[in-house]
């Protein structure tokens, strides 16, 4: 009786043992790797009457995950940027039928306050509210004022004219990848030298100040989103009154 006993406390102490070490081992065990938020490559299509594919843009960028090149294929154009030190950045642009732009941005906390064009007499120049979003923007002979609501941008209002006027609302879609996917928008826009005058570049490299937090929609197009299973964005549609252009986006985890 004495030795069953014995038996059934040996028993018991490895069950509690073993018990343990489980535990201990679950603890241990390294989180799964989360997707990669990392936008290698995005592959754009434009319907009219049918649709077409339109152009091939791809992302490389350094051990910073900061934007070192962007290349697209139709039309030819190649964006590089480098990072001098903390307080500039310079980047150049062109494309197959236009010469070569170059851009030197100078920083403060991150935050771009003037920029030099080569192409252009005068520097622009950039101010920020307390929070750091963008608050006006002096481009060109353009001045541009920046409405923002919970930290995201509701309107863009230009003097004189009135030509790059925007007005936006807000997605649920969280506008956390490696660049500011609001700018793709801004990539097919044919308003006269608006990609110079909004210093689309820039922004994608983070120096304009804090994007919107999620994706904010521009009234002119109607906006359509799907995704990955993982609950990342795959696709996203922008529908113009005579066109649409679709993003599909690949991730460095996903090619």
């Amino acid at each position: 009786m004495k030795k069953l006993k014995s038996i059934t406390k040996l028993v018991l102490l490895i069950s509690i043992t073993g018990l343990f070490l489980a535990a201990c081992s679950s603890d241990d065990a390294p989180a799964p790797p989360q997707p990669s938020r990392i936008i290698s490559k995005i592959s754009i299509y434009k319907t009219t009457n049918t649709t077409a594919h339109f152009t091939d843009m791809q992302f490389d960028y350094d051990n910073s995950n900061r934007l070192t090149r962007i290349y697209s294929n139709l039309p030819l154009t190649t964006v590089n940027y480098a990072y001098t030190n903390t307080s500039k950045v310079s980047y150049s642009y062109a494309t197959e039928s236009t010469p070569l732009i170059e851009a030197s941005a100078s920083l403060k906390n991150g935050r771009c306050t003037m920029c030099t064009f080569s192409n252009m007499e005068d520097d622009a120049t950039y101010s920020y509210y307390e929070n750091g979003c963008l608050k006006s923007n002096s481009n060109n002979g353009v001045q541009m004022d920046y409405t923002w609501s919970n930290n995201n941008l509701r309107d863009i209002t230009t003097t004189p004219r009135g030509t790059y006027n925007s007005q936006y609302t807000t997605s649920t879609v969280p506008n956390d990848y490696s660049f500011d996917l609001n700018t793709l928008a801004q990539l097919i826009d044919d308003r006269t030298n608006y990609t110079i005058v909004m210093n689309t570049y820039g922004q994608m490299a983070g120096i304009l100040g804090n994007r919107s937090a999620n994706i904010v929609q521009d009234t002119y197009y109607q906006y359509d989103y799907s995704f990955y299973q993982d609950g990342r964005l795959k696709d996203l549609s922008l529908k113009g009154p005579e066109e649409t252009y679709t993003f599909k986006i690949t991730y460095t985890d996903t090619e």
